[in-house]
């Protein structure tokens, strides 16, 4: 009987315990030496998928489950040291700033010296063994995505989501991924807009792209986003930049511009422009690309291109792509990518900057439930147009990532 009763109170404790209310902890990342904003900054649990992403601005917002209370939380950022503490401590602070500490140095004597250890080489030795550090086993990302528009400077449409994908590993094709839409939320004038500005079909004679990249891809918003990643696509050409497969022998000139540290391993941060001979007055390209010098994994990719007409200066086209560790393999944590074109409508020229981005809150590897054919999308449907639940229950308690200037309702 005393077995009876202490089982009973072990097993109302524990539904106690699960259905307390969630954490909420909310603040802003900085640097604690220059004050400035630590942007796209990892929060979560340490040695869990589980997490958000900090905006441009530094800001996030993390909803945990309140039995996580005794589990640590990490911040971590390219460039910094890992900042850990109890959500405990936190969740009742506010404003809640967080001061994380610059983990940079230059280039040591003995790099610059060893004529073997060239930003080439060290890129070649990256894509190389992407095989190796990027799971080629298939793997489920849970995370959120959205889009928006911008026109002459205003905010015009957004679209918001939460998507999971089913990839099937590293060395398949992207179109063999699944993706499901779990939630679905999209600005009352999206379609209208989408249709007026991103779509172009048979009877659209009159509309014409003027000036910038062109936003009529095959597939939908998020497919597309996804297909610019030269990582996970490195045998495809991903826009301006190619096949990324051989992207050491391209016409870029690669510089191990200094190392930095992440999680406190050393990293290479290989800058990237175009060769002399193909350098334009009215045409900038360059990145950077960051390698860690253990494995030669890339954790980070970034690219910008601009162009000058007139004394005006656009950026036309803007790809950021981060990874992270879990379970010994290099998993995404974020892709972004913005373009800008200028646009005939045949009624009026507009200026425009859509933004898509994709932040995952979670990993699901090696175990993890099958996304049905039935539930997987078709990819070449506009997202808006698929069927998916809008509970306002589920956005409530998800993980949504701060936007850097908020939109009007």
């Amino acid at each position: 009987m005393k077995r009876v009763i202490l089982i009973m109170l072990l097993v109302a404790a524990f539904l106690s315990l699960y259905g307390q209310s969630q954490i909420t902890i909310k603040g802003r990342i900085i640097d604690k030496k220059s004050g400035d904003a630590v942007s796209f900054a990892h929060v979560g649990l340490c040695e869990k998928a589980i997490g958000t992403v900090s905006n441009v601005n530094g800001e996030f917002e993390l909803k945990l489950p309140q039995y996580y209370p005794r589990d640590t939380l990490c911040i971590s950022a390219i460039g910094y040291k890992t900042y850990k503490n109890l959500p405990e401590k936190l969740k009742d602070i506010h404003p809640l700033i967080v001061e994380m500490q610059p983990e940079t140095s230059v280039l040591q004597d003995v790099l610059i010296l060893d004529e073997a250890i060239t930003g080439k080489r060290v890129l070649e030795k990256a894509i190389n063994r992407i095989s190796r550090n990027y799971s080629s086993r298939p793997y489920q990302l849970e995370g959120y995505y959205r889009d928006y528009l911008k026109k002459n400077n205003e905010y015009i449409s957004f679209l918001e989501a939460a998507i999971t994908v089913q990839d099937m590993g590293i060395n398949t094709q992207e179109s063999k991924s699944r993706i499901r839409i779990n939630q679905l939320r999209f600005s009352d004038n999206y379609e209208e807009n989408y249709y007026k500005y991103l779509h172009k079909d048979e009877e659209d004679t009159l509309k014409e792209i003027l000036e910038g990249e062109s936003a009529f891809y095959w597939g939908n918003e998020f497919s597309n986003m996804r297909y610019h990643n030269p990582i996970r696509n490195r045998l495809e050409s991903v826009p301006f930049l190619g096949v990324f497969d051989n992207f050491y022998q391209s016409s870029y000139q690669f510089n191990i511009g200094y190392y930095t540290y992440v999680d406190e391993e050393e990293v290479y941060v290989i800058n990237f422009k175009p060769n002399e001979m193909y350098k334009y007055h009215h045409v900038q390209a360059d990145g950077e690309i960051y390698i860690r010098v253990r494995d030669y994994a890339i954790l980070k990719f970034n690219y910008h291109f601009y162009v000058t007409k007139f004394g005006d200066k656009k950026k036309w086209y803007e790809l950021n792509v981060e990874y992270r560790d879990y379970q010994n393999m290099m998993f995404l944590k974020y892709i972004s990518y913005v373009n800008y074109f200028k646009i005939y409508t045949g009624f009026e020229i507009s200026e425009l900057y859509q933004y898509r981005e994709y932040f995952v809150t979670d990993i699901h590897y090696p175990d993890f439930e099958t996304i049905p054919k039935s539930e997987n999308i078709d990819k070449s449907v506009p997202l808006h147009a698929h069927e998916a639940p809008n509970e306002l229950e589920f956005w409530v308690d998800y993980n949504v990532i701060l936007l850097e200037k908020p939109l009007k309702e």
